[in-house]
């Protein structure tokens, strides 16, 4: 399947530099014939990788050193895909080069490394940051959110996200993963509970379990990969996370991400990546909504391995917010809060016990 993204107007040219390409390819397609926002370089340790993007993608300009790419002067914006544990080092060269950043979740692997974050967003105030929370930016999810601030489901009661996935081929296949730094509880669950924290807020106390599945160990991989996680929100509200990676997945079975929204008013539950969405407000018949017009912005290439389309959708809203002056959500604080989350996610596991989570 091959596909091309929409294009938006957004008022000003924008040079990229894009590093890590095993899931950075995704904006480089998407990027593709875009008016305003122009590759011009790519990055990557794997020559062999970084050739063939160059290659198939005509990108100007390929490195295997950040240092050299950030030093471009016609690079306005750093896109970060690397693995989760060298992320911290590249927000800190590009920022020190003066560069915007977009960098993919999880923004970091710990606390500590947030910290170091809201450091530099306060050492370099003219520097922008936002996180690449992906599943924010696919389409069912938008009109959620759109339905959401509209009021149409009433006073939010509940929230609850999952994202079940197969991920037998990432354990075999991805040797830094194996490497210490990498969690699956902030490689993965970064996107459920980043979109229950969109609607109901500051988490304030977690309680979780998490065990490693067969899979997992079968397949030598260190960690857990299975994961139920309770929130207790600011306010008094509570949320739920489910978290399983170590599995056979029928296509047909529940999505591989969903956020499911009750409010006084209504139910809104979207899927991905089935582009669907099922709701049901007081006074009307329950509906099944379907955006299938929209698949070839999403899945560009490779099926439905890669996120093109979301990557286009939160680019172009950042380079928006650019241009405005505006402050591109999630930002490092909110990233911030995610991480937080995440950490007191993992004391909760470590101790059996219910965890604060540290405010900023």
């Amino acid at each position: 399947m091959e596909g091309h993204a929409r294009h938006t107007k957004i008022g000003k040219r924008f040079g990229v530099g894009i590093i890590g390409l095993g899931e950075g390819k995704g904006l480089v397609k998407g990027l593709e014939s875009h008016p305003e926002l122009q590759v011009v370089a790519v990055c990557d340790a794997n020559p062999e990788l970084l050739e063939k993007i160059r290659r198939v993608y005509d990108v100007p300009h390929a490195y295997s050193d950040l240092a050299e790419m950030v030093r471009r002067q016609d690079i306005d914006i750093i896109a970060i895909y690397t693995p989760d544990q060298l992320h911290i080092e590249h927000i800190t060269a590009a920022f020190q080069a003066g560069k915007h950043v977009i960098c993919t979740k999880p923004l970091v692997n710990a606390l500590g490394e947030a910290r170091e974050v809201i450091r530099l967003t306060e050492q370099y105030p003219q520097t922008r940051l936002m996180v690449g929370q992906s599943s924010r930016f696919f389409g069912p999810m938008q009109h959620q959110r759109r339905a959401y601030e509209s009021g149409k489901l009433g006073k939010l009661s509940f929230a609850e996200a999952h994202y079940v996935h197969d991920m037998r081929w990432f354990y075999g296949n991805r040797p830094w993963a194996r490497e210490g730094g990498f969690d699956l509880l902030f490689a993965c669950c970064s996107h459920p509970v980043d979109l229950v924290r969109w609607y109901l807020g500051d988490a304030e106390e977690v309680f979780a379990y998490a065990d490693q599945s067969f899979v997992a160990k079968e397949a030598g991989f260190h960690g857990n990969d299975t994961f139920i996680i309770n929130l207790k929100f600011a306010g008094g509200r509570i949320g739920r996370v489910l978290g399983f990676y170590g599995l056979e997945q029928p296509h047909q079975h529940r999505p591989w991400i969903e956020v499911a929204l009750y409010g006084t008013a209504g139910t809104f539950i979207a899927s991905y990546p089935q582009l669907q969405s099922l709701q049901k407000f007081t006074g009307e018949h329950e509906r099944l909504e379907t955006y299938f017009e929209d698949i070839y912005h999403y899945f560009q290439f490779e099926g439905i391995n890669h996120h093109a389309g979301e990557f286009v959708n939160y680019l172009e809203y950042f380079a928006r917010c650019l241009v405005g002056g505006k402050t591109a959500l999630p930002d490092a604080g909110d990233g911030f809060k995610t991480i937080a989350t995440l950490e007191a996610i993992r004391e909760s596991i470590r101790s059996g016990r219910p965890a604060n989570v540290e405010a900023l």
